[in-house]
């Protein structure tokens, strides 16, 4: 059975991101592993900065009575919801304990998406998405995540992933493909973009909640920021070291607040496994 591998630290807010990996489970008939990394370096990558008070009295005191908690709240009884411990941080381990239990996504907090641009040895959330061959959900802190129904994925229509729709779409989530040339190729008009998806994507998808976004010319970051806005996206998706697109969203200018950096990320590994 595959699972989600969901890194905690127990505090309030990476107990609610549990329960949305409990959902997602439940939607990719997956089961939920969770992995305390309150004494490993790895604490460091998932901080939150609504955490600085905790922990409080009632909070779960270790993953294995987060574990009970979520069984509870299973209802049917028919999901395996497990933990391990990670003492150390090597960033083979988590890609061995990918393959070994069958890992399907990894989901983890982090303070802010603009945070993966440093390119350093204590940056474990870079390391791990750069590291794990399974998509790789991150929740930024103040991200709403109490539905993750709309999520926009970000790709040049004439590059788009379709395993990655096919992710999305057993989420059952709102789908906006938005279209960003990569660099070195011309925009696309709006008229050849729609045909573009519904010919080469949308017929080999069958899914009636998939969506055109193009973005062209310039502003391409303050155009995200209104598709964000406009059309109430919930999640970004992106597929990793493919056209830089994950670098290019998360640049920003210093003192300039994205709307898009407030969402929850999808990072999707370029040209691997079957999830």
């Amino acid at each position: 059975m595959k699972n989600i591998l969901v890194l905690t630290d127990l505090s309030p807010r990476s107990e609610q991101i549990s329960r949305v990996a409990l959902k997602l489970a439940k939607q990719l008939g997956a089961g939920l592993l969770l992995c305390d990394v309150l004494s490993s370096p790895l604490k460091n990558a998932i901080h939150f900065y609504s955490n600085d008070y905790w922990p409080f009295e009632d909070d779960c005191q270790n993953v294995e009575e987060l574990v009970n908690h979520l069984n509870l709240e299973n209802v049917a009884g028919n999901m395996d919801i497990h933990c391990v411990n990670f003492d150390e941080f090597y960033p083979d381990r988590i890609k061995e304990t990918i393959t070994n239990e069958n890992i399907c996504m990894v989901m983890m907090a982090i303070e802010q998406i603009s945070d993966l641009k440093t390119d350093d040895e204590d940056n474990y959330a870079r390391q791990i998405i750069d590291q794990a061959n399974c998509p790789v959900f991150l929740i930024p802190d103040g991200a709403d995540i109490n539905e993750l129904d709309k999520i926009a994925y970000l790709t040049d229509l004439r590059y788009c992933d379709i395993q990655v729709v096919n992710l999305l779409k057993a989420l059952n989530a709102t789908v906006f493909v938005t279209h960003v040339s990569a660099w070195g190729t011309p925009d696309m008009n709006d008229a050849y973009a729609q045909a573009f998806l519904t010919d080469e994507i949308a017929a080999n998808i069958d899914y009636g909640k998939l969506f055109l976004r193009n973005i062209k010319g310039e502003n391409r970051k303050t155009d995200l920021d209104h598709i964000v806005l406009n059309s109430d996206i919930k999640a970004i998706a992106i597929v990793n070291k493919k056209h830089q697109m994950l670098d290019k969203f998360i640049q920003t200018e210093p003192g300039k607040e994205r709307a898009y950096h407030q969402l929850p990320l999808l990072i999707v590994p370029y040209m691997d496994r079957n999830w």
